[in-house]
């Protein structure tokens, strides 16, 4: 349905585009959102930008508590193949999975609020490292935000998993319920990512849509949206199936997309019916789910290959002059011979002729292959440039 927004509307949503600092968006924001007319047409995007808004003003908030010339304490250097974050609620067992699964010593204490900064350890998994953080609990045990959820919140954004941590001796399906929404909230997507949406602002040439995929709108749709949040001029490209409700999104929200798993720990505290609805609601928000309590070692240390395979990471050796190396390079799943090679180095994929593969994604082995060939894991490559 069409906003229909007034030129006043329009204006101030032009401002908000034009905005660089975190400030003159919000002040762009709080000029535009008063002048939205409230009706049918504009309960998205009303929606879209007051979440936006709230995400801006937690973003302000966290800088004014970082001191010029101070360490930030939320600062982690990634390492690893990947991070996975540990975020939830208060005395879910966060730092008993830590310490359980990295040689990372957090405090852990009967009280609430013991971890106040993240705490990185390194998970070894079959050859392969990943980073896990507990992140300070971002909801206590009466599902109320902490002083630490907007911070927390910012970092689990840019992480690789997101480990929702439910404490199974509360309400764990109402933890599950507010984490989602917080995430939400934040722009965060439990997810994968179904399309890649690209807004380029121009300062000329009128609106251009390339797509790449399936796009569920018209060049129209896209014009009329655009000019209701004050762009005029840009290139949008849809790679995938996508929706005008992505472009929104984009545009609004600036969304992210995260895998995510469910860990409901105390576990032995809970009912078989507690469990039940928590099982059916992991179903609704189509999320796995694994329960672990410290009585059983064995439900945690299941983790450690959870983690991996969630983050869809595959193992790729690479051989020369007939010696495998012993430490492999990790990729995403679906990765071809010329992402490998370039990964190594730019000029390995430039300069990429062909290369011969071991392992199961090909019939004979030892097999010659071209750059686009699918790697699969535990595959051994030779590259010839």
């Amino acid at each position: 349905m069409p906003a229909n927004l007034t030129a006043e509307a329009q204006a101030a949503l032009a401002k908000y585009q034009q905005a660089r600092t975190v400030e003159e968006k919000i002040r762009a924001l709080e000029e535009a959102l008063p002048l939205i007319p409230d009706h049918k047409g504009t309960e998205r995007m009303r929606a879209q930008l007051k979440t936006t808004l709230a995400k801006l003003k937690r973003e302000a908030e966290r800088r004014k508590t970082v001191k010029v010339g101070r360490h930030d304490e939320f600062t982690v250097r990634r390492e690893g193949a990947a991070q996975a974050v540990l975020f939830g609620v208060t005395n879910s067992g966060k730092s008993t999975i830590l310490a359980s699964l990295t040689n990372a010593k957090p405090t852990i204490a009967p009280y609430n609020l013991t971890t106040v900064k993240p705490v990185p350890g390194m998970v070894w998994v079959e050859d392969v490292e990943i980073q896990l953080v507990e992140l300070p609990s971002v909801l206590t045990d009466k599902l109320e935000e902490t002083p630490f959820t907007s911070r927390s919140l910012a970092f689990a954004r840019n992480s690789d998993l997101i480990l929702l941590t439910l404490d199974c001796g509360g309400d764990p399906v109402g933890q599950l319920d507010k984490l989602v929404s917080l995430l939400d909230d934040g722009g965060v997507v439990l997810r994968e990512r179904q399309s890649t949406v690209s807004v380029e602002k121009k300062d000329s040439g009128g609106v251009r849509l390339v797509v790449f995929g399936n796009f569920h709108a018209t060049l129209k749709d896209v014009k009329d949206l655009l000019e209701d949040v004050g762009i005029r001029h840009a290139v949008v490209k849809i790679y995938g199936d996508a929706t005008l409700d992505d472009l929104e999104d984009q545009v609004l929200r600036e969304k992210v997309y995260r895998r995510a798993l469910i860990v409901a720990g105390r576990a032995d505290l809970a009912g078989r019916d507690v469990l039940e609805r928590l099982a059916e609601r992991a179903g609704e928000y189509g999320l796995p789910a694994i329960v672990v309590s410290e009585k059983d070692p064995e439900s945690i240390e299941s983790l450690r290959n959870i983690i991996f395979k969630s983050l869809k990471l595959i193992r790729i050796y690479t051989q020369k002059d007939g010696v495998i190396t012993r430490r492999p390079i990790v990729v995403q799943d679906g990765a071809t011979v010329q992402d490998l090679a370039r990964l190594i180095h730019k000029d390995f994929a430039e300069n990429l002729r062909y290369a011969r593969v071991w392992g199961r994604s090909v019939r004979i082995q030892g097999q010659q292959v071209g750059p686009t060939h699918r790697l699969v894991d535990g595959d051994i490559i030779e590259l010839h440039i």
